[in-house]
């Protein structure tokens, strides 16, 4: 057996990956006209499940890492931001989950013995 896809798989996972790519920028457009903030949410979400899930090995390059971290920032910055734009106590939500995300994490982290 094969390991080669066929001409007729690979046509088939192109169209595929056109067809989800036009959906999503509908749902974007559909999104801004309706408000501008409501379609950026929907990116910043995106990009930070994109941020979220992709999980790089403890082996992999540093720069794999950091990538990771930034999308992870932007995706909730921005997010953080159209919710002020929305409704600022959405907003305020968003500052104040991410202040005990990292007291969560400060709480977590091992002690080092002195």
């Amino acid at each position: 057996m094969t390991t080669q896809r066929t001409s007729w798989a690979l046509a088939r996972e192109a169209a595929g990956l056109l067809l989800t790519a036009l959906g999503v920028l509908g749902v974007l457009a559909a999104l801004g006209t309706l408000h501008w903030a409501a379609s950026l949410s929907v990116a910043m979400a995106g990009i930070l499940a994109v941020g979220i899930l992709s999980t790089p090995k403890p082996d992999e390059p540093r720069w794999a890492h950091a990538l990771r971290i930034g999308a992870c920032t932007v995706g909730y910055g921005g997010l953080t931001g159209c919710a002020f734009a929305l409704c600022v106590p959405l907003g305020w939500i968003g500052v104040a989950l991410a202040v005990t995300a990292v007291g969560l994490w400060l709480t977590s982290r091992k002690q080092v013995a002195a």
